[in-house]
């Protein structure tokens, strides 16, 4: 069974509490999106919000399988506003993962551990995904 130090599974769990508040953040966009390409941009908020709970689910699993506890702290969230708002507030907080998730897999390297930076880098790739179509909404 692979063991993890604590810094990187504290790492692990700032991921994870991002997740966990990117999650409640797109849902409660995707319930108030108001206007009207709202729509369209709701359905994204639902499906973003799917793929950050996947997210956080692998993490969890990953850090109980590296010995540690996954955490239950979320991260901050922001809702409300006009859909331009969301909108940023979405755009920043996938941003703020960016840089967390490229961390992440330099210490995965440091720590050994090829799999969970394989994890790490495929949630890193969705994550630079949904910043681009993000920004081009934001760009129209």
């Amino acid at each position: 069974m692979p063991k993890a130090s604590q810094a990187f599974i504290d790492a692990l769990n700032e991921a994870l509490s991002e997740e966990m508040a990117s999650t409640i953040q797109y849902l409660w966009h995707h319930i108030m999106a108001r206007g009207l390409a709202s729509a369209a941009i709701a359905d994204m908020f639902k499906e973003l919000s799917m793929a950050e709970m996947r997210h956080g689910y692998s993490i969890a699993e990953r850090i109980d399988l590296l010995g540690g506890v996954p955490t239950t702290a979320i991260g901050p969230i922001k809702v409300g506003g006009d859909l331009r708002k969301m909108l940023k507030d979405d755009l920043q907080a996938e941003v703020e993962s960016i840089a967390i998730y490229r961390r992440l897999v330099k210490q995965a390297e440091q720590e050994d551990d090829p799999v969970t930076r394989r994890m790490l880098e495929d949630i890193l790739k969705e994550t630079e995904g949904h910043a681009r179509d993000l920004e081009a909404i934001l760009e129209e």
